[in-house]
């Protein structure tokens, strides 16, 4: 049989390769995005709790209404984002889930996307195997910024997304107000949209201020912007990430979405829900702690 000839061409993911070997030889894992601990004890509890108490079956293929109204809470008070929770907030399993459901809703086979590199390694093969076309633009050390002549000569007029990940990983950039306000005027001088993968929001030091491209001008209609419990709660195994997006974009995600996972489970939905209201300090701390 031959299988899919873009992923039977992929070699085993370098997170997998290194974590394994951190393993073998007891080192510190750097490798992957995960921490040492367990995540909150209260979270961890209220999850606990939530499964005992139900419910535990198929929920909402959206998502459950408490946490699809605790992210848009969530995005009003940290960024000033008026989504309405209904219709402009998605539950996925996990931010992978979300940007594939996100690759696969929107692309056609022949379009463009635009990639910023160094690169978070699921974009490509998942992209292309969409039948889209990866062309990319690479940060330099060591200030890694943006060069602004090499991005506008990304953009063509098969340009479709571009995939913006900031804080970035692998480097730990953040992308300055100035620096997103060049990719937005590309974006919308060439009637493209912006796949915001954004799970590292509130993994910021002191002296960097993380800004949503989607608060910026024009830009709240061509954005689907992405988050992760799993990275905010340090509880990776989870897999619970959401989506916020104009109901034109969210409803092309949705559908791709009901045919991936459809849902995600309902137990750590509620508790991921109640995490979301953590006062200040949580969010604060979390800098600190890493």
């Amino acid at each position: 049989m031959e299988a899919n000839r873009i992923l039977s061409g992929q070699k085993t993911t370098i997170f997998t390769v290194m974590s394994a070997l951190a393993v073998e030889h007891g080192a510190i894992n750097l490798g992957q995005g995960f921490p040492d601990g367990e995540g909150p004890e209260d979270l961890r509890a209220a999850a606990a709790g939530y499964i005992m108490s139900g419910p535990n079956q198929y929920p909402p293929m959206a998502g459950m209404p408490a946490l699809r109204q605790a992210v848009a809470q969530h995005d009003r008070r940290f960024y000033g984002i008026d989504a309405d929770w209904q219709t402009e907030i998605l539950v996925t399993s996990g931010a992978t889930e979300a940007l594939t459901a996100s690759f696969m809703g929107l692309l056609n086979p022949g379009d463009d996307v635009v990639l910023i590199e160094p690169v978070y390694d699921s974009y490509r093969p998942i992209i292309e195997t969409m039948g889209a076309q990866v062309r990319t633009v690479r940060l330099e050390p060591p200030q890694w910024s943006l060069p602004i002549d090499d991005l506008a000569a990304a953009f063509s007029s098969k340009t479709k997304l571009l995939v913006l990940n900031t804080p970035l990983n692998p480097i730990g950039k953040v992308f300055s107000r100035q620096e997103l306000q060049v990719i937005a005027e590309l974006v919308v001088e060439n009637d493209a949209y912006v796949i915001c993968d954004e799970v590292y929001e509130h993994l910021v030091f002191q002296g960097h201020q993380h800004i949503p491209i989607m608060t910026l001008p024009g830009m709240d209609d061509r954005c689907a912007r992405i988050g992760s419990a799993g990275k905010t709660f340090s509880v990776t195994g989870w897999k619970v990430g959401y989506i916020t997006a104009r109901p034109d974009m969210l409803t092309a995600i949705a559908k791709a979405h009901q045919f991936i996972t459809f849902t995600t489970p309902p137990a750590l939905q509620l508790a991921v829900a109640d995490g979301l209201a953590k006062d200040d300090r949580y969010y604060q701390d979390l800098a600190c702690s890493l």
